[in-house]
């Protein structure tokens, strides 16, 4: 079952973003990965959290997959990079949800 990502993010320090999207989306897709959205204009329409610096959703064929990402020894430099350089939260979730239903 697809799973999704969703990655909000605050940054702190941009010096590792160069680098990140030079990789990174290479080792996305190694797992199936596919960017369905990303917004640096994220704004909030109801309840009190602020909203992040910017957004993203990534669908992947399962959570497997999501798990395999972020385990992968080459992800792991990008990772720790990001994690000094923002401030993220990630959820993922299987996809339930068939084309044209509603939660």
């Amino acid at each position: 079952m697809a799973a999704i990502m969703v990655v909000y993010m605050n940054l702190s320090d941009d010096a590792w973003i160069d680098a990140y999207f030079a990789e990174v989306p290479k080792l996305l897709a190694e797992y199936g990965a596919e960017s369905i959205a990303g917004s640096r204009d994220v704004r909030r329409i109801e309840g009190d959290r602020p909203p992040p610096d910017r957004m993203a959703v990534l669908s992947f064929p399962s959570m497997e997959a999501i798990d395999r990402f972020m385990a992968d020894e080459r992800y792991r430099i990008h990772r720790t990079a990001r994690e000094a350089g923002a401030a993220s939260q990630i959820f993922v979730f299987e996809n339930g949800v068939a084309a044209g239903e509603l939660v």
